[in-house]
């Protein structure tokens, strides 16, 4: 490319193709090992040029999509957990991530987040966590979702370890896709929500022991009343609870495809 291009954002043309590439892996029309189409026939496809076309293969390799070998080709990349480049959005866009996964992680993460942030919490962190709370009493089912997160995020800002923090961070997407669902169940959401007050009460009393079995029964509600859709990859659980929940059912896709697909 030209060089010209301002740090961060991509070349004219490459998000696109970007996403037309990564629909194609995702959807599996070219499944893991296979071969890539040459850049010439790429660009054909496509209607666009070959330097397009290679920093659009760039930037799928560098997502962990695909790998670039000199004079072979490029081909769709096997995916596991241990695989370098490997992430939870991208493993759940492949559908190797189903919603009890995502749970039995949050809790083994977040109980003890709560748990830290009983022992280490400041008056600015309780104003914060306070502040979430108070705005739920008033708010709609998709503002409520940005809430809960926001709600958890703070606990492990709360909690004083930056690495807690950083892998929150990592699922942070997927989280709200739980929390969304979580919400449109009535059974539901009115056994977890009241476990919210429960953790912010034990974190303003610093008992850690109390706030760790809070944030536990909170996040492990959704195991009893997640049904089928427990071991069903995130995706379509989001999918489905859309037909079933016609007034979020633009939030719930729109959040679907988001996991499904990569963000340019």
């Amino acid at each position: 490319m030209t060089g010209l291009t301002p740090a961060g954002e991509l070349p004219a043309g490459v998000p696109q193709i970007v996403a037309a590439i990564d629909e194609r892996i995702v959807s599996g029309t070219w499944p893991e090992h296979s071969r890539l189409p040459s850049e010439r026939t790429l660009a054909e496809q496509f209607s666009v040029s070959r330097p397009v076309i290679r920093e659009s293969l760039r930037v799928l390799s560098e997502r962990g999509l695909i790998v670039i070998s000199a004079g072979r080709g490029s081909f769709v990349r096997r995916i596991d957990p241990a695989s370098q480049g490997a992430s939870a959005e991208l493993l759940a866009r492949r559908g190797a991530i189903t919603a009890e996964h995502l749970i039995v992680a949050r809790t083994m993460l977040e109980a003890e987040a709560a748990a830290l942030a009983a022992i280490n919490r400041t008056d600015q962190h309780i104003e914060r966590l306070s502040e979430l709370l108070e705005q739920f009493d008033h708010s709609t089912v998709p503002e409520s979702a940005d809430l809960d997160v926001a709600f958890h995020e703070a606990i492990t800002v709360a909690s004083g370890n930056p690495v807690i923090q950083v892998m929150f961070a990592s699922i942070k997407t997927l989280a709200h896709g739980i929390v969304l669902r979580s919400l449109t169940d009535r059974k539901l959401a009115g056994a977890a929500l009241p476990l919210h007050e429960v953790i912010l009460t034990a974190i303003i009393e610093q008992d850690p022991d109390r706030a760790r079995q809070a944030m536990s029964e909170h996040l492990g509600a959704a195991r009893q009343f997640y049904g089928t859709d427990l071991n069903q990859p995130l995706a379509d659980v989001l999918r489905h609870r859309a037909e079933i929940a016609p007034a979020l059912g633009s939030v719930l896709r729109d959040l679907s495809r988001s996991i499904a697909s990569t963000e340019t």
